[in-house]
């Protein structure tokens, strides 16, 4: 029996996501031995934690050495008592702390998940290089690199940030949801958005799109589900447009399935991902995709076939894609269809746990 530590200091959206996944899906490792390590600094609201995880909140050490010191030091009790083979590190932080923790532990093996290289963020060009060559010696050390999406994979290799041998892309899975049977009476036709209320997922953008597009019809609305440094202020902005009841920002979701039960479209104004999970159970859940053309995005989207990619500067297109579909059913019909095909051809979270079995396997 091996045993695997899943490090996750970013346990919060997607990332969590992704870590519940496979723990609820362990059963398909019968010979591993799972062990989780997070950090609680990112929960949403009321969330719980598994009572199975180890939680130290020192792994969000940020730019304290002190916290750095402890996470590192309990880090490796962690390794030691519980006899780790395989430390899974998922995100920025988790990284950089398997990066430094390898000087003093090469007995184990690593494995990395970015979930989107933090260098995809904007910023200027002496951070973006400080930024890469710290991804690179990542990289470095990891017998393998998960990508989460093709997209990310090619962003690394042009920017030489690992070597292709290490490499592999195992897109993101979901289970497949349970449907709701209720009518809304309401006939409102809804576009969601389920993200982080920060600057990645450019919630200013998603309320510029939905501005003119609810202006002109009173029968469609536009739900952000999330909570994060932004939501009072762009609450405060669709009061001042007198929107509230067209444009709402309803803060953390627990149950995602009655707002995806709900929506029509979904519209994400994401400045980079890795391989976004919400997009994924959005269609599962049969709805058409309007993205912003970025990396972690162009994996998830035929143009034409199960929605389309927007320019991420020019996002009037992405007004006129939205228009487009509510105003034609047919269409709107065979988006929603190809967008559940492409789910369960490539995102079920079976394909998911069968490559990391490989993976594991070979490590």
């Amino acid at each position: 029996m091996k045993n695997i530590l899943l490090l996750c200091e970013a346990y919060g959206g997607g990332v969590k996501t992704y870590i519940d996944v496979i723990v609820e899906n362990k059963m398909e490792f019968p010979a591993y031995n799972f062990n989780i390590l997070i950090s609680s600094k990112r929960l949403e609201n009321d969330i719980n934690i598994n009572k199975n995880y180890q939680v130290d909140d020192n792994l969000s050490f940020g730019m304290s050495p002190i916290k750095l010191y402890k996470a590192l030091k309990n880090l490796n009790k962690y390794v030691r008592d519980n006899k780790i083979d395989i430390i899974h590190a998922n995100s920025t932080f988790s990284g950089l702390l398997i990066y430094l923790y390898s000087f003093f532990n090469k007995n184990v093996s690593y494995i990395y998940t970015p979930h989107g290289y933090y260098s995809l963020k904007s910023m200027n060009k002496l951070l973006k290089y400080i930024t890469r060559r710290i991804e690179k010696k990542i990289n470095n050390i990891c017998e393998t690199v998960i990508h989460v999406s093709k997209s990310e994979e090619e962003e690394a290799l042009k920017f030489n940030l690992v070597s292709k041998d290490k490499s592999i892309v195992i897109f993101n899975g979901v289970t497949e949801p349970k449907k709701s049977d209720e009518y809304d009476e309401r006939n409102i036709f809804t576009v969601v958005n389920l993200a982080r209320v920060d600057d990645q997922k450019d919630p200013y953008k998603f309320l510029e799109i939905a501005i003119p597009i609810v202006s002109k019809n009173d029968n469609i609305q536009f739900i952000w589900a999330g909570n994060g440094k932004y939501l009072n202020d762009i609450r405060e902005k669709v009061k001042q447009n007198k929107l509230e009841k067209k444009i709402k920002f309803i803060g953390f979701v627990k149950e995602k399935n009655i707002l995806f039960n709900k929506a029509d479209i979904y519209l994400s104004t994401s400045e980079y991902e890795g391989l976004p999970f919400s997009v994924v159970e959005a269609m599962s859940y049969k709805l058409p995709l309007i993205l912003s053309n970025v990396v972690g995005h162009t994996d998830l989207v035929e143009n034409g076939e199960n929605g389309y990619l927007y320019d991420f500067e020019n996002f009037s297109t992405a007004i006129e894609y939205l228009n487009s579909i509510i105003l034609n059913s047919e269409l709107y019909e065979k988006l929603a269809k190809s967008s559940y095909q492409f789910y369960k051809e490539k995102f079920s979270v079976d394909q998911m746990m069968r490559k990391l079995l490989v993976l594991y396997d070979n490590n």
